[in-house]
C-alpha cells in the first residue's frame, strides 16, 4: 500500500488536463518521480507475453489515415494518405502475420467506460496497465491503441457509408450522426485539436516499437534502454490518457452531442505533452542510429586500417581500398604532368607518397617537397628515385568553387593527384584524421611496395634528407638520425654542389652568415690570410641567415660576388638551409640519437689531440679541469645553428675536411678576435691541428663574456630545450614579426 503523501503526490503529478491541464504540465520532478516509480509497478516481466506488432501497427496506420475527410468543411488534413503505405500491400504482406490478442476487447471496454462513468482517468489507466502488464512496453502501447482503433474505424465506416449504405445510415440516425457532421464547420478548432492529438498518438506509438526494435539488434548501444525504460513507460502511460481523451470526444460526436465535448485548450495541451515526450524519444532514436551507424563506420575504419598497416603482394590492394579503382578500368589518379588519367596498378613496384592536405597547400613544406621532385624526376632510374607522390586533398564538404579551386592547384602540379576527390570514402578520410592525426598541418603518408605504410608523416623526412631518404619509412628515418653525425656533410646536405669535393679533397671547409656586411668583409679577409700563412686548404660558403630579409641578402651575395669574397649560396638554397634546420630541430626522431659522454666540445675528435702541461698561459685553469658531461651532439649543434641564425651578426661554422670530422661553432665577433691574434697560438698548429688550436683560443676568449643564445623558431609545439652552451633549460618567451619583403620565405623571385 502506498502511503497518504505518495497518493498526494500521485494525484497532483496526473491531475486531469480536462480539470488543470496547466497543472499537469507544470509538474515538479518529485511529482513524476513517484508517478513513474507507481507506473513501473504495474510492468511484471516474469511471465513476459509477445506478439507480432508490425502488422497490428500498419493496420492502425490505415485506419488513423485521412481521418479529417469522414467531415464536411474545410478542414485542414493532418492525417494524410501520403503518410500511409499502399493498402492492398499492407494487407497482403501482414494478414497471415496478424495475430491480435484476445485482451484487446476488453481495453476498448475500459476506454469507452471510462467516459461513461465520468472515472478517474488516470485510475483507468493504471487499470488498463495492469491488466496487460505482462506485456512489454511497447506492446502494451500498440494493444491499446489498437483498441482504440478499433472504435475509431467503425466510426469512420459509418461516417463514409451511411450516404449509400442502408446499415450504414440506420446506424448514423441512431447515433445522431449525420446532425453532428453538419456542425462540423463550427465545431472546426475541436475538431482540429482531436486530430492533431490523434497524430501525436500514432507518432508516440510508432517512435517506441522503433525504439524497441532497434534494441533488439547486436550493435544497439545496451544502456540505452536501461536508461530510458522509466522514460517509455512514463510515454506509454500519457499516451494511453490521451487515448482516454480521444474516446471522450468521439463520444461527444455520437448520442451525447458535441456540447459535451472536451474544451479546445484541454486536448490541445494533452497533444503538446504528447510531442514533447516524442521529440525527445526521437532525439534518442536519432542518437541510437548515429551510435549504430559510427559503430559500422569504426569496423570499415577498423578494416581500412588493417589493410593499410598489413603487407601484401604488392600495393594494389592498399591503393584500390583508399581511391576504389573498379573493374571497368576506371582509372582513380590523375598526372598533373603528363595531364592524363594513370591506374593504381602503374604504382606496383614504387613506394607511394600520400599527400594528404587541405585546399591551403602553398607553405614551406609543399615548396620543398616540390624541389626534390625536380630532382626525382630528373634521373628517374636511380633507386631512391622509384616513389610517386599522390595528392589526396580532404576537404569537409566539396562545391562548386572548392573543385574549380582543386582543379586549379592541380595543374600547378608535377606528381599525381587523385581525378575525384569528392569520391573518396569518409572512412578513408577519417583514417587520415584519426590514425595519421591529419588536421591542418600537411603530412605525406608513405606506403612502401607491398602496400604497407610505413610512415604517417615524411615531410620532415624529406625536409631534411630529400631522396637519400628513400625509402621513407619510419625505420629508415631513425636509422638516418642515428647515424647521423654533427658533420659539415650533414649540416650542409645537398645545398652546394662542390661541397662533397671539399670533403673529399680533405680541405678545411667554413660556413658563415649573418647581415652585417663589414664583418664579413673583414673576415674573410682574414680568414683567408690566416690560411694562406698556415699552408692549409680553406673553403669558405656564405649561408645568410634563418628568416632573412630577400633584399638585404641578395645585396650581401652581391657584394660578396663581386669582391670575390668567398662562395655564396643561392638565396632559396639559403632560405631551404634554414627551413632545413628547423626541421631537425621539431623533428621527433632526434629523441632515438642515444646521448654521448662527451668532452667540451671546444675539443675537436678530428685533431685528437691532449693538452698536457706545455699548454700556453692563456690556457685557462679551468679549461684543464674538463668535466664530462651527457648531451646530444646533434640537437646541439642544431641550437646553436638556429642561434645564431636568428641572430643578424656574424658567425662561422668550420669543419675539416673529412666525412668523420666534427664542427666547431662560433660567435663571429670572438672568431674575429681569435683570427687577428693568430700570432699567439699558431705555434700550436703543427701539433695539435689548426681547428684545435682555434677552439682552444677562441673558448678562453669567451669564458670572460656571459653566453647568450636566442631563437626564433615558427610556431609550433615544441618539446623542452636546453642551452646549446651550458644544458640548462631554456626560456620559451615571444617575438613579434613583421617581414614584408620575405615573400613566402624566399622561394619567390
Amino acid at each position: 500500500m502506498k502511503n497518504a503523501s505518495d497518493s498526494k503526490a500521485t494525484k497532483m503529478a496526473i491531475t486531469q488536463p480536462k480539470v488543470d491541464g496547466a497543472s499537469a504540465l507544470s509538474m515538479s520532478s518529485y511529482h513524476e518521480s513517484v508517478l513513474r516509480d507507481e507506473i513501473l509497478e504495474t510492468h511484471d516481466d516474469s511471465d513476459e507475453l509477445g506478439f507480432a506488432l508490425k502488422p497490428v501497427l500498419d493496420i492502425i496506420e490505415v485506419i488513423f489515415s485521412g481521418v479529417t475527410g469522414d467531415f464536411p468543411g474545410r478542414i485542414q488534413g493532418l492525417l494524410s494518405q501520403d503518410d500511409v503505405a499502399d493498402h492492398k500491400a499492407v494487407y497482403s504482406g501482414n494478414h497471415d502475420r496478424l495475430e491480435l490478442p484476445g485482451v484487446t476487447a476488453v481495453i476498448s471496454g475500459m476506454i469507452f467506460r471510462n467516459w461513461l462513468d465520468e472515472g478517474d482517468s488516470h485510475g483507468t489507466v493504471m487499470d488498463i496497465l495492469q491488466v496487460i502488464k505482462h506485456y512489454n512496453w511497447d506492446a502494451k502501447l500498440v494493444l491499446v491503441v489498437a483498441a482504440f482503433a478499433m472504435s475509431l474505424g467503425e466510426f469512420r465506416l459509418v461516417a463514409q457509408l451511411h450516404f449509400t449504405n442502408p446499415l450504414a445510415k440506420a446506424v448514423a440516425l441512431l447515433k445522431k450522426l449525420p446532425e453532428n457532421m453538419e456542425l462540423s464547420g463550427s465545431l472546426k478548432p475541436k475538431l482540429e485539436a482531436l486530430f492533431v492529438l490523434i497524430k501525436a498518438i500514432l507518432d508516440m506509438v510508432k517512435s517506441i516499437v522503433e525504439l524497441y526494435e532497434l534494441s533488439y539488434r547486436e550493435d544497439f548501444p545496451a544502456e540505452v534502454m536501461s536508461t530510458s525504460s522509466a522514460d517509455i513507460a512514463t510515454a506509454v502511460y500519457w499516451t494511453i490518457w490521451g487515448i482516454l481523451d480521444c474516446a471522450s470526444q468521439f463520444a461527444g460526436l455520437t448520442g451525447v452531442g458535441p456540447k459535451y465535448l472536451s474544451e479546445t485548450w484541454e486536448v490541445t495541451s494533452m497533444a503538446r505533452r504528447l510531442e514533447i515526450i516524442q521529440s525527445q524519444l526521437v532525439h534518442q532514436i536519432n542518437l541510437c542510429y548515429r551510435f549504430i551507424e559510427k559503430k559500422k563506420d569504426d569496423q570499415i575504419l577498423d578494416g581500412i586500417a588493417r589493410v593499410l598497416e598489413s603487407p601484401h603482394i604488392d600495393n594494389s590492394k592498399s591503393l584500390n581500398i583508399l581511391f576504389h579503382e573498379n573493374e571497368a578500368h576506371q582509372r582513380a589518379l590523375f598526372d598533373c604532368l603528363g595531364q592524363d588519367l594513370v591506374s593504381v596498378k602503374d604504382l606496383r613496384g614504387k613506394v607511394v607518397g600520400l599527400y594528404i592536405t587541405d585546399l591551403d597547400i602553398v607553405t614551406e613544406d609543399y615548396l620543398i617537397l616540390q624541389q626534390m621532385f625536380h630532382v626525382k624526376l630528373d634521373d628517374q632510374a636511380r633507386r631512391e628515385h622509384q616513389y610517386e607522390i599522390v595528392w589526396v586533398p580532404v576537404v569537409d564538404y566539396w562545391t562548386k568553387e572548392k573543385y574549380r579551386k582543386f582543379e586549379s592547384l592541380r595543374d600547378q602540379m608535377e606528381w599525381l593527384a587523385v581525378d575525384r576527390p569528392s569520391k573518396i570514402a569518409s572512412q578513408v578520410i577519417r583514417y587520415f584524421r584519426e590514425r595519421c592525426n591529419f588536421v591542418k598541418k600537411p603530412l605525406l603518408v608513405v606506403m612502401d611496395i607491398e602496400g604497407k605504410v610505413v610512415h604517417k608523416d615524411a615531410i620532415q623526412m624529406f625536409c631534411i634528407w630529400g631522396n637519400e631518404g628513400y625509402p621513407f619509412s619510419f625505420g629508415t628515418e631513425i636509422s638516418l638520425w642515428q647515424e647521423m653525425g654533427w658533420k659539415i656533410s650533414n649540416l650542409a646536405q645537398g645545398i652546394n654542389k662542390y661541397l662533397s669535393t671539399w670533403i673529399d679533397e680533405g680541405k678545411y671547409i667554413c660556413l658563415y652568415g649573418g647581415e652585417d656586411l663589414e664583418w664579413i668583409r673583414k673576415f674573410t679577409r682574414t680568414a683567408k690570410t690566416v690560411a694562406i700563412g698556415l699552408g692549409i686548404n680553406l673553403e669558405m660558403l656564405y649561408v645568410g641567415k634563418d628568416r632573412a630579409r630577400e633584399r638585404v641578402v641578395r645585396k650581401i651575395i652581391n657584394v660578396i660576388e663581386r669582391e670575390k669574397l668567398s662562395n655564396a649560396l643561392d638565396w632559396k638554397l639559403i632560405s631551404y638551409f634554414w627551413l632545413r634546420m628547423e626541421k631537425m630541430c621539431i623533428s621527433e626522431p632526434p629523441e632515438a640519437i642515444k646521448e654521448k659522454e662527451t668532452k667540451p666540445e671546444c675539443f675537436m675528435q678530428d685533431d685528437q689531440a691532449m693538452i698536457d702541461e706545455t699548454m700556453p698561459e692563456f690556457f685557462s685553469s679551468r679549461d684543464r679541469e674538463i668535466s664530462v658531461q651527457t648531451y646530444n651532439p646533434v640537437l646541439s649543434g642544431i641550437l646553436k645553428m638556429l642561434s645564431f641564425g636568428s641572430s643578424s651578426k656574424g658567425w662561422a661554422v668550420i669543419s675539416r675536411g673529412s666525412k668523420n670530422s666534427l664542427l666547431f661553432e662560433a660567435d663571429g665577433g670572438a672568431l674575429l678576435k681569435a683570427l687577428t691574434e693568430h700570432e699567439k697560438w699558431k705555434q700550436l698548429v703543427e701539433t695539435y691541428g689548426f681547428l684545435t688550436a682555434l677552439a682552444r683560443y677562441y673558448h678562453n676568449i669567451c669564458n670572460d663574456h656571459p653566453h647568450c643564445i636566442n631563437m626564433i623558431m615558427p610556431n609550433t609545439q615544441l618539446k623542452r630545450i636546453s642551452c646549446a652552451v651550458c644544458n640548462n633549460p631554456m626560456e620559451k618567451m615571444i617575438m613579434y614579426s613583421c617581414c614584408t619583403d620575405r615573400a613566402s620565405y624566399g622561394y619567390h623571385d
